[in-house]
């Protein structure tokens, strides 16, 4: 699709690539909250598995079931905030330039949602992961994934 304007051509984006950049945006910043996460496990004396296996719902610990579920949560709240951010991009042409900023803002919204309405609600063993660590971990998150989107995005 694309707009004519004087001696300009603008190529819309489909709606369906815009989710897949934020599917894949939110796929690597899970990743890099998931290294966050891992890292500070590790300084503080615990082990990659067990921090991973924090995020199995289903309450077994699995490392893998833990990281690959962190993982597609991850992609999915990426697919929310680009979906925001195609909005906001007709209305404000400079957000790329913030777009970083916006998903620490995001990844801090993406905190609160999380823990006063999932964990209390799901009773799994990432709640007891302490706000000191989480609220970073979902900072890292947020700037990475608005980051990457926005650098993503035609101008």
């Amino acid at each position: 699709m694309t707009d004519r304007t004087g001696f300009v051509t603008q190529r819309r984006r489909a709606i369906g690539d815009v989710v897949v950049d934020g599917l894949l945006s939110g796929l690597l910043a899970g990743g890099a909250m998931g290294v966050f996460l891992v890292a500070a496990g590790l300084i503080s004396g615990v082990g990659p598995g067990q921090v991973l296996g924090r995020f199995d719902p289903a309450g077994d610990a699995s490392p893998l079931t833990g990281a690959l579920m962190h993982l597609a949560v991850s992609g999915l709240y990426g697919v929310g905030l680009a979906l925001v951010l195609h909005l906001l991009g007709g209305r404000w042409a400079d957000w790329r330039r913030y777009g970083w900023l916006l998903g620490a803002g995001y990844g801090l919204v993406v905190w609160v949602v999380a823990q006063f309405v999932l964990l209390p609600s799901l009773g799994i063993a990432l709640a007891d992961i302490s706000p000191a660590l989480f609220i970073p971990a979902h900072l890292v998150y947020g700037v990475v994934l608005g980051y990457v989107f926005g650098r993503h995005q035609p101008a």
